[in-house]
């Protein structure tokens, strides 16, 4: 019996190889693509059209990822992440900017109003270094450009929905008085500073963490530690401060403040998006949502490259033109000769 167990496991081995090989030669013989390659049959065809299918499918799926995306990005008003919201924050941060500089100008030579000298605390939020010489911020607009980035922020966060006046306000001023202790921050602690800024940047962050609120808590904890000497904005003053960033986002056509009653003594105001920009991004993500396909593997082989248009997915999505699964056999097997 010593002398059978060898004998048996060196027949099996020798199938399995047997079988090895004949998958090998199989697979040389067929070539790159598979059986039904080179093959213009009905089955062919049939096999195409589940691929196109199947990339339609991919598609869709796509979509509902997307919109989902949107969706969770509305609720948890953090919209300003989503591809839209950045988008408009690209569009505006620079009109913001020059906007918020000339109402800047105006408050340094005099102009009178809450609002207006609300805007002496948002001069908090630059670096010493852009005092050095006053021209230079006059000439400049975009010194304000993190200030607009921040206000842009907080107002897309919830432009798909409708929120008081002061409630915005509040947030944006509360924001901006949190970004003046940044900027004193790096002013009086550079080193530290830097240590901060650096484990606040790529994957350091939490990946299922609200990296906004998660960056606000560690600059927070940071600034305390190291016993930063700030005289914190009043309410009064936040509150005039946001509702000036408010009105300038107006002016640029991004929200719009509407006055309701609630009862026959008490009105609230309400800001919500504009026509034009609710238009915009509802168009936006429509143009948008298909471009990005769940991706999974393919059913049938890759179609060789006719041209940088023309490969790899059979479906118009991947192709600049619509073919029938009929004229995608009949191209792959011209190919083939």
């Amino acid at each position: 019996m010593g002398t059978e167990l060898p004998k048996t496991n060196a027949n099996s081995s020798v199938e399995e190889k047997s079988l090895l090989q004949q998958q090998l030669e199989e697979l040389v013989k067929v070539g790159v693509g598979g059986k039904f390659r080179n093959q213009n049959t009905e089955d062919y065809v049939k096999k195409i059209e589940e691929e196109i299918a199947f990339e339609e499918a991919m598609i869709r799926g796509g979509i509902t990822r997307y919109q989902k995306l949107i969706k969770d990005a509305v609720v948890d008003s953090q919209e300003s992440t989503t591809l839209y919201g950045i988008v408009l924050q690209q569009k505006y941060i620079t009109e913001l900017s020059k906007l918020i500089n000339t109402e800047v100008e105006s408050m340094t030579s005099g102009v009178a109003g809450n609002r207006q000298t609300a805007l002496k605390l948002m001069c908090q939020c630059l670096p010493k270094s852009a005092f050095i010489n006053e021209e230079f911020i006059h000439n400049n607009p975009n010194v304000w450009d993190t200030v607009s980035l921040i206000a842009l922020k907080n107002v897309i966060d919830g432009i798909s929905a409708e929120t008081t006046l002061n409630k915005l306000a509040i947030k944006l001023g509360t924001a901006l008085m949190l970004e003046a202790k940044i900027t004193i921050f790096k002013d009086e602690e550079k080193d530290k500073y830097n240590q901060v800024a650096k484990r606040l940047t790529g994957k350091n962050m939490p990946q299922n963490a609200n990296r906004y609120l998660y960056k606000r808590k560690v600059w927070t904890y940071c600034m305390n530690k190291h016993n930063l000497q700030f005289d914190d904005w009043s309410k009064e003053s936040q509150l005039h401060l946001g509702v000036k960033i408010v009105s300038l986002c107006e002016q640029l056509g991004l929200v719009r403040h509407q006055n309701r009653k609630t009862n026959k003594i008490k009105t609230i105001c309400y800001v919500e998006a504009t026509p034009k920009i609710v238009e915009e991004i509802k168009n936006f993500n429509i143009k948008n949502e298909a471009l990005y396909p769940k991706y999974l593997p393919m059913l049938m082989p890759p179609r060789d490259w006719e041209n940088p248009f023309v490969g790899g997915y059979y479906g118009k999505k991947h192709n600049y033109k619509q073919q029938s699964a009929k004229e995608i056999s009949q191209s792959i097997n011209k190919e083939n000769k």
